[in-house]
């Protein structure tokens, strides 16, 4: 039984990577995770509750696998180039949210994590201070 329960679970989380990465936080629906996932949406909503939840586990995932990035080698991923989009236009688009979401995770050394994605994916940007 709890085999089951984590293949579901795992179907559904795989895609909503697929689905943020590709319309990002606001073009996302519960609706859409579902139908990719290929389970009823209320699915969703037991294992994740919210879009919020689900996203914050996508952004952690994304900001974890960044941060496990060897900078020693040139580094040609598909994973990462989706990963590096993905940032980039997270932090332009829902900035407040993904910051949040750094603070939440990673409360003594924010700054240093988000200054350490910026370098492993060379992204400049300038971080709204709210």
């Amino acid at each position: 039984m709890l085999e089951g329960k984590l293949k579901t679970e795992d179907k559904i989380f795989q895609a909503a990577l697929n689905v943020f990465f590709l319309y990002g936080y606001y073009g996302t629906t519960l609706h859409r995770i579902a139908i990719d996932a290929g389970v009823q949406k209320s699915a969703v909503h037991y294992y994740f509750r919210t879009k919020d939840k689900l996203y914050t586990k996508v952004v952690v995932h994304v900001i974890e696998n960044i941060l496990k990035t060897n900078l020693t080698k040139n580094f040609k991923h598909r994973s990462l180039e989706e990963e590096r989009w993905f940032f980039a236009i997270e932090m332009h688009n829902n900035q407040t949210f993904f910051l949040k979401i750094l603070h939440k995770y990673y409360p003594n050394d924010w700054e240093e994590k988000l200054k350490k994605m910026k370098l492993i994916l060379k992204i400049e940007m300038e971080v709204v201070k709210s």
